[in-house]
């Protein structure tokens, strides 16, 4: 009997991420590849209690709304998540699970997605698993006029959407400012586009908060539309897969029927959690410490390369850097001799919107979150060795 896959499922590329895992297990190695909290990052003590609670609540472990917890919304809307007016805010399973709902509730097959380059891979995976095209487009920093998203506007035709990560990006780190966000709304307001904004990191600055969100800035410009995506998967547990989604009630209700003919709802017992864990009080001085805990080692981590002839671009918080290699090395095979030294990075090439298109071969993506301070320096010794074999 021959079986026919769905040619958009067997079209989904090979997430370049997840193929590294093997890698990091092996003993020895030091991880500056996967975008991984380090055990130290989580809130163990807080995390227990709140999992204790939540086991002796009957609703963890029955059904629930397809909308989420009412009383994880409510609390969510009150600690964490901006619900402007004429908003709802819908429960998901992690911030990815929005970038599906909202992909398959604004694009169908052979429509197009503009998504940045470089990009988090995961996203191109769920394009190509509804026949949807990503179109890459490039904002240079200091470009207010984005010139280039303007461009990728006017000539990839079909357009249903845009998504974008202006908050201490992955893999780059980069922050939009104020007057780049701005010029971004009023491109994709002009071509009638909606923005997803997927915010996971947006709480993980270090000296400075950032400037305001999307979803926070739209009702200063006509016509633009924006689903904001946030999650507790980086600021609590990446474990619980708690996210949420924030859009205008009409497209909002589009996305909980597409959600629950997808999974029904969300994850009972991890709601529950999530919801104790806010109820304890904690969250606020624990993003404070990892906020501190990731600011001290990006530091360690930008001194060594920086000092090796890397050219480190400045991130002002989140948990990645993208840095240009040494001019003067040999960079082909790399990766082999950075896994050789037990030291694992991620290739730039990872972050293509287009397979195979050379971009970024001269970039790398270090996360600096998951290891110890003292780690980190290590790791990036055992790279500036690999580069300089």
């Amino acid at each position: 009997m021959t079986v026919s896959i769905n040619p958009f499922i067997a079209a989904i590329p090979t997430n370049p991420l997840r193929a590294l895992f093997p890698y990091g297990a092996r003993p020895g190695m030091l991880n500056l590849a996967s975008g991984h909290p380090s055990k130290d990052a989580y809130d163990l003590e807080g995390l227990a209690e709140a999992a204790s609670r939540a086991s002796l609540d009957f609703s963890a472990w029955t059904y629930g709304s397809s909308a989420g917890d009412p009383a994880l919304i409510g609390l969510l809307a009150e600690t964490v998540a901006m619900v402007p007016p004429g908003r709802r805010l819908l429960v998901t399973s992690g911030a990815q699970q929005g970038i599906d709902l909202a992909i398959r509730t604004f694009a169908s097959p052979g429509t197009k997605m503009l998504v940045p380059e470089p990009v988090y891979p995961a996203v191109l995976s769920t394009c190509a698993a509804v026949g949807v095209t990503s179109v890459g487009y490039q904002i240079a920093p200091g470009d207010t006029d984005l010139s280039g998203l303007e461009a990728a506007l006017a000539t990839a035709g079909d357009v249903r959407a845009l998504y974008a990560l202006p908050t201490f990006g992955n893999p780059t780190g980069d922050t939009l400012t104020l007057e780049q966000r701005m010029r971004l709304l009023a491109l994709c307001a002009k071509h009638d586009v909606p923005v997803i904004e997927d915010a996971p990191y947006s709480e993980l600055w270090f000296r400075a908060s950032p400037p305001p969100s999307l979803l926070e800035l739209a009702p200063q410009v006509d016509g633009a539309t924006v689903i904001y995506l946030g999650s507790l998967s980086k600021i609590m547990s990446p474990g619980l897969r708690v996210g949420w989604l924030i859009a205008p009630e009409s497209i909002a209700a589009a996305m909980q029927e597409a959600r629950q003919a997808s999974d029904l709802q969300p994850n009972s017992l991890a709601q529950r959690v999530a919801y104790h864990y806010l109820q304890l009080g904690r969250l606020t001085d624990h993003v404070a410490r990892v906020r501190a805990l990731y600011a001290e080692r990006h530091d360690a981590l930008v001194d060594v390369l920086t000092e090796a002839g890397f050219m480190v671009p400045k991130v002002e918080g989140g948990m990645f850097l993208f840095p240009v290699l040494p001019v003067d090395r040999r960079n082909s095979d790399l990766f082999e001799r950075a896994v050789a030294q037990n030291v694992l990075f991620a290739p730039g090439s990872a972050f293509c919107a287009q397979a195979g298109s050379g971009m970024f071969a001269d970039r790398i993506r270090l996360c600096f979150a998951g290891l110890a301070k003292q780690d980190i320096v290590l790791a990036a010794q055992r790279l500036v060795a690999a580069v300089r074999t």
